[in-house]
């Protein structure tokens, strides 16, 4: 090992330039794989610590037009579904409904309790059944039984428990909390748990018997169909059978006439985190591209090394002569590039245990560098170092061989054409992900730059009580006395949430009231709403503050027009439409708009006030004096929150960035991928380049001599490089082309792949080489031809 460790040691020294590329190009490849299977194997271990990941199933609901088209689907269920679930299948053991506050919006962003005489918001809180002590994991639990059978009792996580208790047992004490109406109640901790952490779909750190919650809603409620907002989970016996036909049959049971129009499916807990947050083609793709940037590396080491070995011809001819056999002497190659590979892995290692912190908090992610925890992932970081190490030297060993042993020129064409499939291979990736950014990120500025139909800038949400929407006129009042602030709605939620809400349409057709067959969302809002998002009204007038409601006043999109049927905007104002059970008039139409991420198209939307539904307030404020505003917003909300929580705000336009946030990070990702591809790419030009050039010395001097001018040898000397570009450039086209067509699929909404996208990255790599190698082969042609004539 000592001799290998020398011969290395002696090569860094001869060739520093060389062995600067090769080691640059290995760590920036290790680098990349060692991140992306720590981020793998964290994407992998959601939700998978509970004992029984396997056997836990989620409920889901499905809705269909009339022609079958699925026109929503819901992670939750009604609550009448999962005691019959239970009774129709044998194959369940338990079974358990949860509340959780972000989807019931009990109380918007969290519950209020009390902590040190001080309200906080507690955002992790869930209401369960005591089932979900048997199908989830609760590592630290005393014991299940029925602790979660009494109402306003709780378990909570060591976190809470710290918190509120300082380290005391919590077991037995109580914590209070209150409704938004600043009523309090007292909550029983029967037990703690260790928390669940961050790689679960959601975070509970606070579960409070279901039954409290029924008390408080009432049975009206626990009966209704179409309240579906419970997440539902079962701990399945044995692997269902058949279970999709035999859901439709117990769906259909549920109803007198049998539905076509919905349908409920079970989904595996292990599959929650990337059907909904995550994606497993992002694990192929990322892995792909990070293994590739290890085999651009991989390449420089292997052509690099063949010109390095060429230098070592008279160490090996001795070697030879003192008895060395020539698998020896290829073992001992190979083992120093192994080694080689090693100080790379081992290099990479600690950068990504220096920089994952800080990778993490943009990603936000649960990632963390840990060798004990990861040893798996060392033993196959170690194989791949091995592989590496190993595909890396075969070829210079045995080419040095054949070449040099034999007497063989290595700038034969025979011998040449293999190098050059590794560089055009380079430049492939590298223009290929190239053009993939530019797709992207032309993907990303046609998503924050097309018009929306409303006006998302300078609006600012707010939560609203059910005190300050019993006041809203007044609220409004106070909030307009300041010349900053334009207009105010009240709502039941806002633009950029998901329109989940819908209720059965109908429409006169023949003389009588026919139901639709699809779907048509609401948005229940004030007659400020309108104008506080600045949607464009086209027929008709606004929705105006409704005294009798038996008047009721309908505002419908032009979507809602054109797929009802009605000729035109003007065509169906004074229109009769029955929604929810309520007839009232078409009174407007608006514009198109996109209330919801352009991932999906624009549907039918009804507009319509239902002041009791109301939940969240929008501020559009002129952004002058935007702190002095903020606080003067502030102060009158105070003033009508009776619960003490505290306040709180979002920007409808940060709000809309959040929906493309994976799309932001995979510009980043594929900004990062591709300079570090580029970089490869250019440390392997610039040394093959130095090989080509030192290799060609008498040639270029000869040239010189008999009167060759510089942009002669110049050219000449660069046009086998522009050849391997524009060869790359004919390869990756269409590669890149088929890969971000698939993408852009993922949206409703999108850009062209417009033909400068691949041209801008096709001159972009051409310049790039040019540059590259312009240097060199302009040293190697200004240099005194007596200097060329005399090398070697």
């Amino acid at each position: 090992m000592k001799r290998f460790l020398v011969n290395i040691i002696r090569s860094v020294k001869r060739n520093p330039l060389y062995t600067s590329i090769n080691i640059t190009g290995l760590v920036i490849g290790f680098v990349c794989v060692v991140f992306i299977a720590f981020w793998i194997k964290n994407e992998l271990s959601y939700d998978r610590f509970h004992q029984n990941a396997d056997q836990i199933y989620r409920v889901h609901r499905y809705f269909y037009d009339a022609n079958g088209t699925e026109n929503l689907h819901l992670p939750y269920v009604a609550p009448p579904i999962a005691p019959l679930l239970k009774d129709e299948f044998p194959e369940i053991g338990s079974i358990s409904h949860t509340g959780l506050l972000f989807s019931l919006n009990l109380c918007h962003t969290g519950l209020l309790f009390s902590l040190n005489n001080q309200k906080v918001v507690e955002p992790d809180v869930c209401f369960a059944e005591p089932d979900i002590l048997k199908i989830f994991t609760f590592e630290g639990l005393p014991s299940k039984g029925e602790l979660l059978s009494e109402p306003l009792s709780a378990i909570v996580s060591d976190n809470i428990a710290k918190k509120y208790f300082k380290g005391e047992h919590a077991i037995g004490k109580t914590l209070e909390f209150f409704n938004e109406k600043g009523d309090s109640y007292n909550l029983k901790v029967t037990g703690t748990f260790k928390s669940w952490g961050q790689n679960s779909h959601f975070h509970p750190e606070i579960f409070i018997s279901f039954s409290t919650y029924e008390n408080a809603v009432g049975e009206k409620e626990m009966n209704d169909w179409g309240s579906n907002n419970y997440e539902t989970f079962a701990l399945m016996r044995t692997q269902p059978q058949q279970l999709d036909s035999r859901l439709d049959a117990f769906i259909n049971k549920q109803f007198k006439n049998g539905t076509n129009w919905t349908k409920i499916r079970m989904e595996k807990l292990s599959d929650i985190h990337f059907n909904w947050y995550g994606s497993r083609s992002s694990i192929y793709i990322l892995l792909s591209i990070a293994l590739l940037i290890l085999l651009l590396g991989s390449i420089n080491y292997m052509n690099l090394n063949t010109a390095i070995y060429t230098k070592r011809i008279k160490e090996i001819q001795i070697k030879k002569i003192v008895g060395a056999t020539r698998s020896r002497i290829v073992s001992q190659m190979m083992i120093e590039s192994v080694l080689f590979c090693f100080v790379s892995l081992v290099a990479a290692l600690f950068i990504v245990s220096v920089t994952i912190f800080h990778i993490d908090q943009f990603f936000e992610n649960n990632l963390a560098f840990s060798m004990r925890e990861n040893y798996d992932l060392i033993t196959g970081f170690i194989l791949l170092t091995i592989f590496i190490g190993l595909l890396s030297g075969l070829y210079p060993a045995f080419s040095t061989f054949s070449d040099r042993i034999k007497k063989r020129d290595v700038s034969k064409a025979g011998k040449m054409s293999f190098r050059n499939t590794l560089v055009v291979f380079q430049f492939c990736v590298s223009i290929a992900l190239i053009m993939s950014f530019l797709a992207v990120n032309k993907q990303l500025n046609f998503l924050r730059m097309k018009d929306l139909g409303l006006n998302k800038e300078n609006v600012i949400t707010v939560n609203a009580s059910p005190n300050l929407i019993e006041k809203l006129d007044v609220f409004r009042q106070e909030l307009t006395q300041n010349s900053n602030i334009i207009s105010v709605s009240g709502s039941k939620r806002v633009p950029s949430q998901r329109l989940a809400d819908s209720n059965g349409a109908k429409v006169i057709d023949n003389g009588e009231m026919e139901p639709l067959g699809f779907r048509v969302a609401n948005i229940r809002a004030d007659e400020y709403f309108i104008p506080t998002y600045e949607i464009k009204l086209i027929a008709g007038k606004n929705i105006t503050n409704q005294l009798r409601e038996e008047e009721k006043e309908y505002l419908i999109n032009r979507s809602a027009v054109e797929k009802i049927g009605w000729a035109s905007p003007e065509a169906a104002i004074g229109q009769f439409i029955e929604y929810g059970g309520k007839r009232g008039k078409v009174v407007g139409v608006v514009e198109n708009f996109h209330y919801e991420s352009l991932h999906r198209a624009v549907f039918p939307i009804i507009i319509y006030e239902d002041l009791n539904s109301y939940n969240k307030v929008s501020v559009r404020v002129n952004p002058a004096n935007l702190p002095q505003t903020l606080a003067f917003i502030e102060k009158e909300w105070q003033g009508f929150n009776v619960s003490g929580s505290p306040f709180s705000y979002r920007f409808v336009d940060e709000r809309f960035d959040r929906l493309y946030q994976s799309e932001t990070h995979t510009k980043t990702l594929f900004t990062c991928f591709m300079m570090l591809a580029i970089l490869i790419a250019v440390l392997g030009l610039i040394g093959l380049s130095l090989f080509v050039m030192e290799r060609r010395t008498k040639e270029i001097g000869i040239r010189k001599v008999n009167g060759a001018r510089i942009s002669e040898i110049m050219t000449m000397l660069n046009g086998a490089f522009v050849k391997w570009v524009v060869i790359a450039f004919s390869i990756a086209t269409p590669i890149a082309y088929y890969a971000m067509h698939k993408w852009l699929e993922n949206f409703a909404y999108r850009t062209e792949l417009s033909w400068w996208i691949f041209a801008m990255a096709g001159l972009l790599s051409l310049g790039i080489a040019l540059l590259t190698v312009s240097w060199q082969s302009w040293k190697a042609a200004t240099r005194n031809p007596v200097e060329s004539l005399r090398y070697e």
